[in-house]
């Protein structure tokens, strides 16, 4: 069995560098990181920021939604890192791509493309992505919980490896989560509000078989699913092993975000290594390394 791939969250939050800077990914690849994550959402005028929220105040000095702003406007802003402002500007993904074409690592560069109401994913905009990464090849892949996003870019530049979160769909939170669909727990004790959770009908693994048939024609051409590893294990106590179900039908599984310093999350990430996930996203890679030994690589 191959070892499970540790993915550096927005560039490994453990480098001491603001999320999704630049300063981060390059300390991820000085340490010659396999897999590495950043979040990006579209800007104006054609190019990408690494950014998560739709907001720019919410992780720099601008003010005003991301998708308004133009790529010198916000390549002139400063990240905040523990609340100040930090030395570190606003990455554009087109200066990632510089960055990393030239270099043997990482194996896998993965943009989480965000969907926000301010700048939906046009046909346009999902066209200039696949022009920017065009020159990283297969080295590349756009995830998202946009799976309308996910055929279209699909339609339109199908050498592009793709992958999905279904977590507006089918999800296990806490209640403090981010408010965002679905809203309703379901009869099986999952969020999700398709009307097989509205009563219960049978067993709850017969539910996530049929659910995750479900999702799976959504987006069949995901190669790698990245689904909340609490999900993945709820289903598992359920009686459904949604890793194998994703993995008969060829596609990888990576489970999100599990770091080594909160115990609870160390047993879940070696319960789902066990279980054959082929990925771990954490915050900090060489410590979950350390901790779980054995057959993790990062």
């Amino acid at each position: 069995m191959s070892p499970v791939i540790l993915v550096h969250h927005a560039a490994g939050r453990g480098t001491g560098r603001p999320a999704n800077s630049l300063g981060a990914l390059r300390v991820c690849l000085d340490g010659r990181a396999q897999a590495i994550e950043v979040d990006v959402q579209p800007l104006a005028d054609g190019d990408f920021a690494l950014l998560h929220d739709p907001l720019l105040e919410r992780a720099t000095t601008g003010h005003g939604p991301v998708g308004a702003a133009t790529a010198a406007q916000v390549a002139g802003l400063q990240l905040l890192w523990k609340g100040a402002p930090s030395q570190e500007r606003v990455a554009l993904l087109s200066q990632v791509v510089e960055l990393v074409r030239g270099l043997e690592v990482p194996a896998e560069l993965q943009l989480d493309l965000k969907a926000h109401a301010a700048a939906p994913l046009t046909d346009e905009r999902l066209q200039q992505l696949a022009r920017l990464i065009e020159p990283l090849g297969q080295r590349v892949r756009v995830s998202t919980i946009a799976d309308w996003a996910l055929r279209r870019l699909h339609a339109l530049a199908p050498q592009v490896p793709l992958g999905f979160d279904p977590l507006l769909y089918l999800d296990v939170r806490s209640d403090d989560e981010e408010d965002a669909p679905p809203y309703r727990v379901g009869a099986y004790g999952y969020h999700d509000e398709h009307p097989l959770a509205a009563v219960r009908w049978g067993e709850a693994r017969s539910y996530l078989a049929l659910r995750a048939e479900a999702l799976w024609q959504q987006a069949p051409m995901a190669g790698v699913w990245y689904i909340r590893a609490s999900t993945l294990a709820r289903a598992l106590d359920d009686g459904y092993d949604w890793i194998a179900g994703l993995h008969a039908r060829g596609a990888l599984v990576d489970a999100w975000t599990l770091d080594a310093s909160e115990p609870a999350q160390v047993e879940l990430a070696r319960r789902l290594v066990r279980a054959g996930v082929d990925r771990i996203t954490t915050n900090d890679p060489p410590a979950l390394a350390q901790t779980l030994r054995g057959d993790v690589a990062y």
